[in-house]
């Protein structure tokens, strides 16, 4: 018993050592408090359009919409994050972000939001998103030590969900209480964060023995690359598959409450946040399990996780019920985009980390984006418990694709420069 708890200590040491490094930690902790203002916006913004559209697919779209531009624009913020300062790089996309926030915020101030204006805003925050994704990813490889990259793949995960279980509690507390309006402001301000952390931290990036290539014909050498890569290769499969199944527990959760429950911003809020309870437990464990489990196994185990939420959504009339099945999905979740997330970055050499990085998440956000859409039109035409239950279907499908497309454990890249 004093083994396994001595190992368990030494695993939750591992799990934050990167937040020892003073550059991780501050462009991580700004992070967490964006993401805060992240997802207030995204309870305020598909609150506000399921009250102003009744279609089923507007509301659905809410999540393709800020997916979508990653599909479409990952590949080339990939190259441009392995050409360019990635630095300089993640501070465009913040930019871009927050001035699609403040777009928002004044065009609700003077009531000029329609469905339309709501997707258009939240694609170019997407693509703000797009932009600085890829070069964040790849600079974690730059800034920690390379035995920490799982961890720090871990923590960029946790750190996100644990925001997930206080952000839309949060959001549906503050639209509730205090109106669209504030929370719009919020998240404008929040974003200002990582703005001034990316522009008062710097570091070192090796330099390559490469020479430099024209865009096209790095796009083309990442995609060979992860072509002939077959971690990266398994890795971006069963992502693509997962996140187009599993969306559904987002992109609908607006129209559960809603229509199922009968509830408002405050009760979407709660429910988001048992999701974020349980990828935060999730997160945390994350590194116990690698420990237990094989990598296949664990996706495995996401995917029956987020399958269960799923169906039990689909049959539960009870609120309490469904932040518990929410919990659960959540766990799945973070455990799933980590094992994934770490099997890319320790298979992709730094020289061409940004592009595999950014393929990785241009298909699975594709994936996401399908998902969305599907999803959304399958409520839309039939019913809502249709929708779930056939992505709890295709949740444990995908879990099986391990037979196919095993995901590997993790294997430092022989090519690291």
């Amino acid at each position: 018993m004093e083994k396994m708890s001595r190992a368990a200590d030494a695993t939750s040491g591992r799990t934050f050592a990167p937040l020892k490094n003073s550059t991780f930690r501050s462009i991580w902790l700004a992070t967490q408090v964006s993401s805060l203002g992240w997802f207030m916006q995204t309870v305020a913004s598909s609150w506000l359009m399921a009250t102003i559209s009744p279609s089923d697919m507007m509301v659905a779209l809410v999540q393709a919409s800020t997916s979508l531009p990653t599909f479409i624009l990952s590949i080339f913020a990939g190259a441009i994050a392995d050409r360019f300062s990635r630095r300089r790089v993640m501070f465009a996309g913040r930019c871009l972000m927050t001035l699609a926030s403040a777009m928002l915020t004044a065009l609700v101030a003077l009531a000029l939001v329609d469905p339309w204006v709501i997707l258009g805003l939240s694609f170019l925050a997407g693509c703000g998103a797009a932009l600085n994704g890829p070069a964040w990813e790849a600079s974690i490889g730059d800034i920690v030590d390379r035995p920490d990259i799982p961890a720090a793949v871990t923590l960029t995960s946790l750190g996100s969900n644990t925001i997930r279980a206080v952000g839309p509690a949060l959001g549906g507390i503050v639209v509730g209480s205090f109106g669209l309006m504030t929370a719009f402001s919020l998240t404008t301000v929040s974003y200002f964060s990582p703005l001034c952390a990316i522009g008062r931290c710097n570091w070192k990036v090796r330099s390559l023995p490469l020479p430099r290539e024209s865009m096209t014909a790095e796009i083309y050498d990442g995609l060979r690359f992860t072509a002939t890569s077959s971690e990266i290769r398994a890795a971006v499969a069963r992502g693509t598959l997962f996140g187009l199944a599993s969306i559904s527990i987002l992109a609908l959760l607006p129209l559960i409450v809603r229509d199922k429950f009968a509830g408002g911003p405050i009760a979407y809020g709660i429910l988001m946040g048992g999701f974020g309870t349980g990828a935060v437990l999730g997160g945390i464990s994350n590194s116990v399990l690698r420990r237990m489990l094989s990598q296949e196994r664990l996706v495995t185990l996401a995917c029956a996780a987020c399958a269960t939420c799923s169906m039990s959504l689909a049959l539960t009339s009870a609120l309490a019920l469904a932040a518990t099945a929410l919990a659960l999905g959540g766990a799945g979740w973070v455990i799933a985009w980590s094992s994934l997330g770490a099997t890319v970055q320790l298979a992709s050499p730094r020289w061409i980390a940004g592009r595999t990085i950014s393929i990785y998440y241009a298909l699975t956000y594709g994936g996401i984006a399908a998902g969305s859409w599907v999803w959304g039109a399958l409520a839309q035409n039939y019913s809502l418990a249709l929708a779930l239950t056939a992505s709890a279907g295709g949740l444990l499908l995908i879990g099986g694709t391990g037979f196919l497309l095993p995901v590997r454990a993790h294997r430092e890249s022989e090519l690291d420069l």
